[in-house]
Formats: C-alpha cells, sequence, structure tokens
C-alpha cells in the first residue's frame, strides 16, 4: 500500500479551504488531474462519479464518501481501485492548517502492480501539487 502524507498552512479561512473540498463541481479548478464530476450532493455514505487523467489516459472513477466531518474532516476512497483521499483541516489563527493523505490500498492485480511500480512517487506528486492548487485557489478565492 502506497500512502503520502503532508501537512501544509494555508492563508485562508478554514470555511473557504473546506469550500474548494465540498463543491465537488470545483474540483477540476484546483485539484490536479480531475477532469470532471457528476454529483447530486455529497454526504457522508453517498458515491459519485469522477474522470481522472491517469498515466495511462482517462479513467472513470466511481468515488465513495468515506468520513464527512462539516469544516473538519473529508474521505473519500475510489471504489474501483482503492485510491483514497483524506484531508484534515485546523482552524490555525487567520488561517487553516491541512493534514492530507493521499495513497492506495489495491485489491486487483493491476491495480498493486501501478502501486508497486510508481504508487509512492505518483501519490507523492499527486499530492504535493493538489495542496499548492489548493493554496493558489483560497488565494484568488479571497482576493475576489
Amino acid at each position: 500500500m502506497s500512502e503520502a502524507r503532508r501537512q501544509a498552512y494555508i492563508d485562508a479561512p478554514v470555511e473557504t479551504v473546506w469550500g474548494l473540498l465540498e463543491d465537488v463541481d470545483r474540483h477540476p479548478q484546483w485539484w490536479p488531474r480531475v477532469v470532471a464530476v457528476e454529483c447530486d450532493g455529497l454526504e457522508a455514505g453517498c458515491t459519485y462519479r469522477e474522470v481522472v487523467q491517469t498515466p495511462v489516459g482517462k479513467d472513470e472513477m466511481m468515488l465513495q464518501v468515506d468520513r464527512l466531518e462539516d469544516c473538519r474532516e473529508l474521505l473519500i476512497r475510489c471504489v474501483n481501485t482503492g485510491t483514497f483521499v483524506h484531508f484534515a483541516l485546523t482552524e490555525a489563527q487567520d488561517g487553516t492548517f491541512v493534514e492530507a493523505r493521499f495513497g492506495m490500498e489495491p485489491w486487483k492485480l493491476k491495480y498493486r502492480v501501478f502501486d508497486m511500480a510508481i504508487g509512492k512517487r505518483y501519490f507523492r506528486s499527486w499530492l504535493e501539487q493538489s495542496l499548492d492548487a489548493m493554496e493558489r485557489a483560497c488565494g484568488e478565492r479571497t482576493a475576489a
């Protein structure tokens, strides 16, 4: 199982950062590799469709929200691949402390091979790009 962890401070209120996470229609704006999302509303236990750019082309993923706590925590798992993303938010003075984990718990052979070959590097890069883009998106939102 691959897993990347990173902590970041984002100079924006926790409500602004949470707004990026909970509004799945905005995910393609800031979340690298997310191309399109179809979701009727984000809530714990729901499943929704997302199209992502993978190393081998575009792929459709069915995502399940395992944990959703308003302005605090979001855990999403891909039903297809075992990929997961976990964000935990904490207010920190006038900004937000973000603790994030991206990784994969593969159960199919092709995903285990992917994970063993490039999983650590792939998830570390995706996580770094995601937090950087989240910070830029929050900066643009507060400047507007």
